[in-house]
């Protein structure tokens, strides 16, 4: 049986923010807690989106509307024998792979499979290895060395194996188990790069066997403009889970923002092990710092004294004096990162929540991908209220696992948000030294 995963889900990214998640995620991925991290480039600058590139190297998904080449891991050793890289991909038309020579002298070559709208495919040659990146030094029309008519050699919905041979022999290219291309002049010997992409449309959805061992991943599909009329950049991403639900079914789904800012690791294991063992909810909410509906219940029950400030229960869960605030928000990180103790709330365990909250930190099951088929323009509010409904099901809040949120858009002109990245910078110090190899939770470790 197929082992289940942990899977961590981000919209990406804030580097100024998501540095420090990155601290926490490593570490939680070290202790086996998180399977998988699945990064997704909806970067709003270009400082950003590059600092995205270099921290995240490996990309799953492959957009459709750049040249953008991505790098597998190592190289190619090219001595007389024969090479293969082998893969899966899913994708309309246009797979790329480029085998990049290593120094000054040699061929490089790409091989282009399902081009020309999925009706042909070709090798091409390059003397000069930049050639393969640099679109400025390209010729796209020149003639390919190689061209075959192939139409229809990308399936529609499903990913196809491909196997690329060379060496002494040439280059030999195979889609499906069938020979497809084959250019007979030897590759002589030498180092090679191997990359990666997609493009003219189709977005590219690739297995590596090295993808095993990098937990995480970017995924840089298509997106639509920030703000449109119906839809947001995300719907990309709930659209792809929602299209290979089948294969998440056993899967635990954690949803995070960027701005998590501190996660309680020694808690986190408990916390996928609720999700898991509660199938009668939908939605679990951490217990979130800086999150409107947690805070009023935090005071409730006791972790926020009420002569620090007030906190009402948000109209409906949506928006509040806290959201509103920076000023209300930095003191309520002063008081956590005073004493984050006090906001590990053992009682009550869980608390049934209906309406609308801060999703900043949620799990959900793989299985209930079948009630996601497509989000609009607010998918806070189609899970809190449409999706929710269509499973039938309740949503909650768990108490003992607590993370920090820093900011929501509102609040960042009235908070000090470097000074407050340094002071969880300093609890991320203190909370990683103490515990990094701490083991994962029974449940966690039995399931297979």
């Amino acid at each position: 049986m197929e082992k289940q995963k942990t899977i961590l889900v981000t919209f990406a990214g804030r580097k100024d923010r998501m540095s420090l998640l990155t601290r926490y995620v490593d570490a939680a991925i070290e202790r086996g807690l998180i399977d998988e991290w699945h990064v997704w480039d909806f970067t709003r600058n270009a400082a950003d989106a590059r600092w995205l590139r270099e921290r995240f190297p490996i990309a799953q998904v492959t957009p459709s509307h750049t040249d953008e080449y991505f790098l597998l891991p190592g190289t190619l050793s090219v001595r007389g024998n024969n090479r293969c890289v082998k893969f899966s991909v899913r994708a309309t038309n246009d797979v790329h792979i480029g085998l990049r020579r290593r120094g000054a002298s040699g061929t490089s070559y790409e091989v282009v499979i399902g081009g020309w709208n999925n009706r042909a495919s070709a090798i091409r040659r390059f003397a000069n290895p930049l050639a393969l990146t640099a679109t400025q030094l390209r010729n796209h029309e020149e003639p390919p060395a190689v061209y075959a008519s192939t139409p229809q050699i990308l399936p529609e919905f499903d990913f196809v194996d491909v196997e690329i041979r060379f060496g002494a022999d040439g280059l030999r290219i195979s889609v499906a188990g069938d020979d497809i291309l084959r250019d007979d002049l030897p590759v002589a010997d030498g180092e090679f790069e191997a990359l990666y992409r997609t493009g003219f449309g189709a977005n590219g959805d690739w297995r590596f066997e090295c993808f095993n061992s990098h937990a995480a991943r970017l995924f840089v599909g298509g997106r639509a403009p920030f703000y449109s009329k119906d839809v947001m950049f995300y719907t990309t991403a709930y659209q792809y889970y929602a299209a290979n639900r089948d294969a998440h079914a056993r899967d635990v789904f954690l949803k995070c923002d960027d701005d998590i800012v501190y996660v309680d690791l020694d808690r986190l294991g408990d916390f996928i092990d609720f999700r898991r063992a509660n199938d009668d909810y939908f939605l679990i909410s951490a217990n979130v710092v800086n999150n409107g509906v947690c805070a009023h219940f935090q005071q409730q029950f006791g972790a926020i004294p009420h002569n620090e400030m007030a906190l009402e229960l948000p109209p409906g869960g949506m928006c509040g004096s806290l959201w509103s605030s920076g000023a209300k928000a930095e003191a309520l990180h002063r008081l956590f990162l005073r004493a984050p103790s006090r906001f590990t709330l053992e009682e009550p365990t869980a608390l049934a929540w209906n309406e609308r909250v801060s999703i900043n930190f949620v799990a959900f099951l793989g299985r209930d991908l079948v009630h996601i088929p497509d989000i609009m323009s607010d998918d806070e509010h189609d899970l809190c209220y449409g999706v929710r409904k269509r499973t039938r099901k309740e949503n909650s809040v768990y108490f003992p696992f607590v993370v920090s949120h820093l900011s929501f858009w509102r609040q960042d002109a009235e908070m000090n948000v470097a000074g407050l990245v340094s002071a969880y910078e300093r609890l991320a110090d203190q909370s990683l030294g103490r515990t990094i190899a701490a083991p994962r939770s029974q449940a966690a470790k039995s399931a297979a």
